[in-house]
């Protein structure tokens, strides 16, 4: 059985992507059309192409994810060798209590689209609305990247995954995002916090996926409230 890689934060820099007209359409809350040619308006297929071709120069895609062992649960929280304060409340409880690992995932696309976002907002907001869209599902795409790597390595090593939470989501208090930048070195990927516990850059994603034994137990339903 594959060693399970704990202890340490795994870093990925320069993570490959590509830029799907169909997600950024999602984003936008266009779920029907799957390409910029079926919009049928020429004036926003250019303006939402441009702001794709911005985004494959702009975006610098950087994730880690780190490991921890769950050692005991108590009613409102999960313990880990690593942290008692971590994971609190029903939701973790209720999404690790029949797990043996915890795999924290931070990753982020960078300062450069939200950066020219803040410059944009007040010429051109338009412009800035799709650039900040792309952004959006961008930073959303590192996280299942990362999300894909480590499925993988849990199937490996002999584990079921449970769906990925979001720091913030549900019961899970936004102020845990503390814990998760210390514990996963986020520095590194130039990931910092303000004083509301919001990452910056803001297009960035924070989760956690549980490892669970097969048969130890149901793995808990997605939630409404997931960042799956």
């Amino acid at each position: 059985m594959p060693a399970i890689r704990l202890g340490h934060p795994v870093f990925f820099h320069n993570i490959p992507f590509e830029i799907e007209e169909r997600q950024i359409l999602r984003e936008m809350r266009i779920p029907k059309k799957s390409r910029l040619a079926d919009l049928g308006e020429p004036a926003m297929e250019k303006a939402i192409g441009q702001a794709i071709e911005e985004g494959y120069r702009m975006i610098e895609g950087q994730g880690v994810y780190r490991t921890l062992t769950i050692t005991g649960i108590e009613e409102a929280r999960v313990l880990t060798r690593e942290s008692s304060t971590l994971f609190v409340g029903q939701k973790m409880v209720k999404l690790l209590k029949h797990c043996d690992y915890a795999t924290l995932i931070v990753a982020t696309i960078g300062p450069r689209i939200e950066t020219e976002v803040d410059r944009l907002s007040g010429p051109e907001p338009a412009h800035a609305y799709f650039l900040e869209r792309v952004g959006a599902w961008m930073a959303d795409y590192m996280g299942i990247w990362l999300d894909r790597i480590l499925e993988r390595e849990i199937v490996r090593a002999g584990y079921q995954r449970t769906f990925r939470f979001g720091v913030g989501y549900g019961d899970w208090p936004l102020s845990s995002q503390t814990e998760v930048m210390a514990l996963t070195e986020a520095h590194k990927i130039g990931i910092t916090l303000n004083d509301a516990y919001i990452m910056i850059p803001r297009l960035s994603v924070s989760a956690v996926i549980g490892w669970q034994k097969p048969g130890t137990g149901p793995l808990p339903p997605p939630d409404s409230e997931n960042d799956a």
